[in-house]
């Protein structure tokens, strides 16, 4: 899995590069019409959901490197926190600063539809990293979020065939007003289903998917639950509750998390998450800013979605 990890990793960072040299050969090409008095001055935006979660960090890191290698004046602005409307004012404000082009990740794909609509009659670029919006953008960047529910699934099993557990019911927390966890818990839903040992029990949702809610969320399902044996979160703030659930109850249940972080990572150490579903954020502003940079120059993006690729970290002890 960590060589398929590789592979994904060199394969998108592969891509952004030859983007690169696409840019920067149209400087040097005497046949160019773009010159760089016209690259510094184009202005990119990162727009995500929020700022809440270090996720978002991790995506602002990559389309930044990018930035300064292109040259292009990069800025990334969010809600604090989730605020479908919040994130509507903030589009429609970087459109009237002058935005040439949008790294977006949408909060809600219908609500949303409407103001990236008039972006786009106004000249945007539009780019989308990690949950697009219905309407039609240049590319998409993003995971395969009914595989990362199946590769959670399929996680599952394994560990509780290593750890000897045969019978029991499994819990999920999630966030269902997101598409992408809608996606994720369907894909994790449908593996275990193969599999007549266990129960998957009713999700337990939460308006914001923040970890304290979802820590509430996962001590309900222990409490109720007593052939409990394992926990799903299916975004970082309800992966990180559910660790912290877990932690609380004496690490006697099987955690998966989605979302490699400073926190779920000391989660896993600790053994209250047994496994991490790992997304490639910083990939997906790299490389989407890569794209931005394309698109301004007129340059062939590739193909309308790119798969940013999942991978599954485990505690040291591999179990």
């Amino acid at each position: 899995m960590k060589h398929k990890k590789i592979m994904i990793d060199l394969a998108v960072i592969s891509l952004a590069f030859l983007l690169f040299i696409i840019w920067h050969r149209n400087f040097i090409d005497n046949k160019a019409q773009t010159t760089f008095s016209t690259i510094k001055f184009y202005e990119v935006y990162l727009i995500t959901t929020d700022k809440e979660y270090q996720y978002w960090e991790y995506m602002n890191n990559g389309a930044a490197d990018m930035a300064v290698a292109t040259g292009v004046n990069y800025t990334w602005v969010a809600p604090v926190t989730r605020d479908v409307n919040k994130q509507i004012e903030i589009i429609k404000k970087a459109v009237s600063d002058g935005a040439d082009a949008i790294l977006l990740a949408t909060d809600d794909p219908m609500m949303l539809s409407g103001v990236i609509e008039d972006a786009k009659a106004s000249g945007v670029k539009v780019i989308y990293v990690d949950s697009p919006a219905n309407e039609e953008a240049i590319i998409t960047l993003a995971s395969d979020n009914y595989e990362a529910g199946v590769l959670a699934g399929q996680t599952l099993l394994s560990l509780l065939d290593s750890n000897g557990i045969t019978s029991g019911s499994i819990g999920i927390v999630s966030y269902a007003s997101k598409v992408n966890t809608q996606l994720r818990e369907k894909g994790f839903r449908e593996t275990l289903a193969n599999d007549s040992r266990f129960t998957v029990l009713e999700s337990r949702n939460t308006v914001t998917g923040d970890p304290q809610a979802s820590q509430e969320a996962a001590e309900r399902i222990i409490d109720e639950n007593k052939d409990l044996v394992a926990i799903f979160g299916t975004n970082e703030g309800s992966s990180v509750g559910v660790g912290n659930a877990i932690k609380a109850n004496g690490n006697q249940y099987i955690g998966i998390g989605v979302d490699r972080t400073d926190v779920t990572m000391e989660l896993l150490s600790e053994g209250s998450l047994k496994a991490i579903i790992e997304q490639n954020p910083y990939t997906m502003g790299y490389l989407g800013m890569a794209e931005a940079v394309a698109a301004l120059l007129g340059k062939d993006t590739g193909p309308e979605y790119i798969n940013t690729g999942i991978s599954v970290v485990r505690d040291n002890q591999g179990r």
